[in-house]
């Protein structure tokens, strides 16, 4: 028998204290209501530290943490957009996969905060809840100059959704094969999660259910202090400077716990690696080494 519901989170394990505060918030404004048969939180990761385990399992002692291998091959891996992210970031493609132990899988990216309750996900029955842009920008937009002339037949023009947060049922068709499909697109496309996503949409004719902008704003959107979550897109993150109080709260009950602040040390090697390139003339070039040296390190170029 499935149990309800899985939180699927993914990421490298130097970032082990976002995923600590993305379960903690998970614990106060999703789960509350469920009983431990309900659900699980599966954690993919690469490497991660005996203290950070054990944190994480103070925290939540059934967690289910699992080494994630990227399906792709080496040249994908040196994809130029990799240089912003880490690979990890096409790890939520596995939620498609989690749907045959699950009758629901919530993903969430982990630079996020769950401010308010969202228990209501849990009622939603269409096969994909999920927010698009509310800019209105559209498919197009995430997708280079580079790789967007090799999609043909879907339509670009679409607004695009956001690929942070999203709410997958078992009443999705052809779930079986999605999470293969989406790998074998993202090599075949070069290019990020979120491209296809969009067209997984498309090709699959899937019903979505908008979330609204409330499931992931900006820390400087209009109607980020009522949002259910906020989302610290970018360079910005809750552990760089972006104060949020819920995030703090959280961050001081990980530590409690005895998670590193892994946080403080990553922040001392981008300033290092700031001043290593600040010679360099042009920003382009400049920002091209700076993303290398971060990689090189197990950091995001974000």
């Amino acid at each position: 028998m499935k149990k309800k519901i899985a939180l699927l989170l993914c990421s490298t394990g130097n970032e082990a204290f976002a995923v600590g505060n993305v379960i903690i918030g998970a614990k106060k404004y999703l789960f509350q209501n469920l009983t431990r048969e309900d659900y699980d939180i599966i954690f993919l990761t690469d490497k991660l530290e005996g203290k950070d385990e054990n944190a994480l399992k103070n925290i939540f002692p059934r967690i289910i943490i699992k080494i994630y291998k990227s399906p792709f091959s080496k040249e994908m891996l040196n994809l130029r957009e990799l240089n912003h992210f880490s690979s990890f970031t096409y790890a939520r493609f596995e939620a498609f996969n989690l749907l045959e132990q699950y009758e629901k899988v919530f993903y969430v990216d982990t630079d996020i905060v769950i401010q308010k309750d969202i228990s209501e996900i849990i009622d939603i029955k269409t096969p994909l809840a999920i927010s698009y842009f509310a800019n209105k920008m559209t498919v197009s937009g995430n997708f280079t100059k580079e790789n967007i002339d090799l999609v043909k037949g879907y339509d670009l023009n679409k607004v695009s959704i956001i690929a942070a947060v999203f709410l997958i049922n078992d009443s999705l068709n052809n779930y079986q094969i999605m999470s293969k499909w989406c790998y074998d697109k993202a090599e075949e496309y070069k290019t990020n999660d979120q491209s296809i996503l969009n067209l997984l949409i498309q090709e699959f004719n899937i019903e979505t259910h908008d979330l609204t902008e409330s499931y992931g704003a900006y820390p400087t959107s209009n109607i980020a202090k009522e949002s259910h979550i906020i989302h610290a897109i970018g360079p910005a993150k809750f552990w760089r400077g972006t104060y949020n109080k819920e995030w703090e709260e959280n961050n001081k009950i990980w530590i409690e716990a005895g998670g590193n602040t892994t946080y403080e040390e990553n922040a001392k090697k981008r300033k290092l690696i700031d001043k290593i390139v600040w010679f360099i003339p042009t920003f382009n070039l400049r920002d091209k080494v700076r993303r290398y040296l971060l990689k090189k390190i197990g950091l995001t170029g974000r």
